[in-house]
């Protein structure tokens, strides 16, 4: 099972494995839970996308395409592969520091591609 929760959300024992998919390290280690069990920077949009977006200077559709093009490497592929595995024994929950709330964040289309992967 896969699921997407912001690094602010209330922890419960039926997240399973917290995933941090965020490019950048938390700013103070006060800010960091020490219950985050994973990093995978790897899957977090690149600097230069989330600069686009943060700037309004693209759409969310291109987000989207971009961002699934990023996932296109073999580095994330592999990645994503290997938590669409695990994902079929174990629950993992992705963490990003939006409000879960908030459609418009990669950890709900990182969600879409392993549940992809998972099905194959």
């Amino acid at each position: 099972m896969i699921k997407t929760k912001s690094l602010n959300d209330p922890i419960v024992q039926s997240d399973g494995t917290r995933i941090l998919v965020t490019r950048y390290p938390v700013r103070t280690q006060k800010n960091i839970p020490p219950f985050v069990m994973e990093k995978a920077r790897i899957l977090a949009p690149s600097a230069q996308l989330l600069k686009d977006w943060r700037q309004n200077k693209i759409s969310w559709h291109e987000y989207r395409k971009r961002y699934f093009k990023e996932m296109s490497g073999p580095h994330q592929k592999n990645k994503i592969k290997e938590l669409a595995i695990r994902s079929h024994n174990q629950t993992i929950t992705l963490l990003c520091f939006e409000s879960e709330e908030n459609p418009h964040c990669h950890r709900h289309l990182l969600k879409q591609l392993i549940e992809e992967e998972a099905q194959k």
